[in-house]
């Protein structure tokens, strides 16, 4: 892991993102004081890095602006859980500020090469506490963020086997989603931990799904054409209704 620490370099970042998170995160900072853009510094971090783990004190706050993050809960029975999910910009160890709490509330890490900008918690929390335009922008994403795992967790209790996996893959397409096609480079490990089902039943469900056009391969990569992805769709929707 490597760090940067200087304000032109943070603005040629903002510039290269994309443009839903370069709107968001200028959106984010337009009223961050000087003090705080020199404090930030640009963290690369690879593949599979654990850079928060719950119970362990919050001293730092991380903005994602490439890259993906996946939240891991350990306690279900021994078995690791990846409940959630995270694309830029989202922010890490705001909410722990936001509730007060002293200990970070879970374990995060990089499912791809990830950049993020770090700051110390006293900073950031200074800054947050007396800029209500990010204060808001802190507050809704909170409240997104427990609306959908909340979600998540009431379709999942009334699904099981290929239906779980559908409906990952209907959110996996809505969030990755390029040029009508979502490309998947999920391990059958990654897809268990994702849906909480074994891998043996993974297997099963993606062999299914292929048979039956739901999904293709290219390689050993999965793709879901927006076509498919309707079809995924119109096959919840009968099965909630059913």
């Amino acid at each position: 892991m490597k760090t940067e620490n200087n304000i032109e370099k943070l603005v040629a970042l903002q510039k290269k993102l994309k443009d839903p998170e370069k709107e968001y995160l200028e959106q984010y900072l337009k009223n961050a004081p000087m003090w705080l853009l020199e404090s930030f510094q640009i963290v690369h971090m690879g593949k599979d890095h654990v850079f928060i783990r719950e119970k362990t004190e919050v001293d730092m706050v991380y903005i994602l602006v490439e890259g993906i993050v996946k939240a891991i809960d350990y306690r279900i029975f021994g078995i690791v859980y990846n409940y959630m999910w995270f694309y830029p910009v989202k922010t890490f160890g705001s909410m722990e500020i936001l509730l007060e709490l002293q200990n970070y509330m879970t374990t995060l890490k990089t499912v791809t090469p990830c950049t993020m900008l770090a700051v110390l918690k006293d900073k950031f929390a200074t800054w947050m506490r007396n800029d209500i335009n990010t204060l808001l922008l802190e507050s809704k994403s909170m409240g997104s963020y427990l609306l959908e795992q909340s979600r998540k967790e009431r379709l999942f209790l009334f699904f099981q086997g290929v239906d779980r996996v559908i409906l990952l893959f209907i959110h996996l397409y809505e969030k990755m989603a390029q040029n009508n096609k979502c490309i998947l480079k999920l391990t059958r490990q990654d897809i268990a931990d994702q849906s909480g089902l074994s891998i043996k039943t993974i297997n099963r469900a993606v062999k299914k799904l292929e048979e039956e056009g739901y999904i293709s391969r290219e390689g050993n990569k999965i793709l879901i054409l927006e076509s498919q992805y309707k079809k995924m769709q119109e096959y919840i929707i009968h099965k909630a209704e059913a």
